[in-house]
């Protein structure tokens, strides 16, 4: 008896450790949360998607410049290798300057499309950043739950020691059987096993998030053993408002919106003539003889040229093409309006669902489970359970505390993929 109660001692150290490390899980854990953000602000500076699209903002906002310029002007320069013969004298050479100007507002509405293009842009960039956000808590709400499991497996392990102890020693006075050594050594392998899944699992992850971080696959994670578990209690409804006002797809669909709505504007003005202005200049050298008394003088002259937009088939189908795209791009922002909303609506009910698991866990189910295996432990030792009893009760705290991990993660991910159908941001 008084070797199970040495037991028992170490069982109820274990427990009282592993009750100790639930509750700082438990408890809001402020202190990870500087670095978790150390890691989305090292991702946002160093990732080539959005270095790229950055970049690809940066070049459509050059082409406002190119498309609100005027077309370059154009010099002519004749030689006449055989000169006409005018009243005053021949001509030998005629230099022109001409200028094209666009009939007034198609660069101004050209400029503003480029502009709304810009914004488009803009709204992309904030949806990389998004996304890229969510994947890193993502994984590190990953790493969280492996690293939190490895460590209770390696409490459970040195638990079965005890309980191996406990067996072996029973055996050895004749109180036992070999049968139950044998099963306990079992169960240490399995537990063997899993945390080499679990490892391997890490190793995964950790590659996965030097990707994010754009490091070198191997560069090594410090532990997550605990992160902020907070809950989140506002109400669904001010969730999807705060979705569709600020989401980044919606931004950029209504950015398209008012790009095709000037575009018809565009379109309409195909139908209004554009400009071409030219100064020349004749040389008229003086011929001896000539009694005009203006021979020898260069001739100037000025010439208007106007485009005459007469095939008005052409203009109306360029016309309707840009009314067709205004009401496609209309019809797509509304699609993605409604799958804003679903999107938020499935988010929140799967992390309200999330945290309905997890008050279970922390409203008993794992002190009954723990409160279960002292019981069956005290059976054991007065021969009214045998060792597979025990082994079961242990189980069923082990499947609890790694129940409750993995809950906890999952509620992370789910509010911050609530958080990115958001926006970005929760109100």
């Amino acid at each position: 008896m008084s070797v199970f109660l040495r037991y028992a001692g170490v069982l109820i150290a274990v427990i009282v450790a592993s009750v100790a490390a639930l509750v700082v899980v438990v408890q809001p854990a402020r202190a990870q949360t500087p670095r978790l953000e150390a890691l989305v602000a090292e991702a946002l500076d160093r990732n080539p998607a959005l270095q790229a699209a950055r970049h690809r903002r940066a070049a459509v906002e050059q082409q406002g410049p190119q498309v609100t310029s005027y077309p370059d002007p154009a010099f002519t320069y004749t030689r006449w290798l055989s000169s006409p013969e005018t009243r005053v004298g021949p001509q030998r050479n005629v230099l022109a300057f001409g200028q094209k100007i666009p009939y007034p507002g198609k660069l101004s509405l050209r400029g503003n499309m480029t502009g709304e293009e810009t914004a488009a842009e803009t709204a992309r960039i904030q949806m990389i950043t998004r996304d890229i956000t969510h994947e890193v808590k993502r994984v590190y709400y990953d790493l969280y739950r492996v690293d939190r499991s490895l460590r209770i497996l390696d409490d459970y392990l040195v638990m079965l020691e005890t309980f191996t102890g406990a067996a072996e020693e029973k055996y050895a006075t004749g109180g036992g059987t070999q049968a139950d050594v044998l099963k306990s050594h079992v169960e240490v392998s399995e537990v063997l096993k899993r945390r080499i899944t679990l490892e391997g699992e890490r190793s995964a992850l950790s590659a996965r998030l030097n990707g994010i971080l754009s490091r070198p696959s191997d560069t090594p994670f410090d532990q997550v053993t605990a992160v902020d578990t907070t809950r989140y209690t506002e109400p669904v409804s001010l969730v999807v408002e705060r979705a569709l006002a600020v989401r980044q797809e919606l931004a950029a669909a209504d950015a398209r919106i008012r790009r095709n709505e000037l575009g018809v504007r565009l379109a309409r003005l195909a139908s209004r003539p554009d400009f071409t202005v030219q100064a020349s200049y004749v040389t008229v050298p003086k011929v001896g003889g000539n009694a005009a008394s203006d021979a020898g003088k260069d001739a100037f002259g000025v010439m208007v040229n106007v485009n005459l937009p007469l095939f008005r088939k052409r203009i109306r189908a360029e016309e309707q093409e840009a009314m067709a795209r205004v009401e496609e791009s209309r019809y797509i922002r509304d699609d993605i309006r409604d799958t804003v909303a679903a999107e938020v609506a499935e988010t929140y009910g799967r992390l309200h669902h999330s945290g309905r698991a997890l008050d279970v866990y922390e409203q008993g189910l794992i002190a009954q489970a723990e409160n279960s295996v002292l019981a069956t432990l005290a059976a054991y030792q007065t021969g009214q359970m045998d060792f597979l009893d025990l082994l079961d009760a242990e189980r069923m705290v082990l499947r609890a505390r790694l129940g409750y991990v993995a809950e906890t993660a999952k509620y992370r991910k789910y509010l911050s993929l609530l958080e990115r159908a958001a926006g970005g941001s929760l109100p």
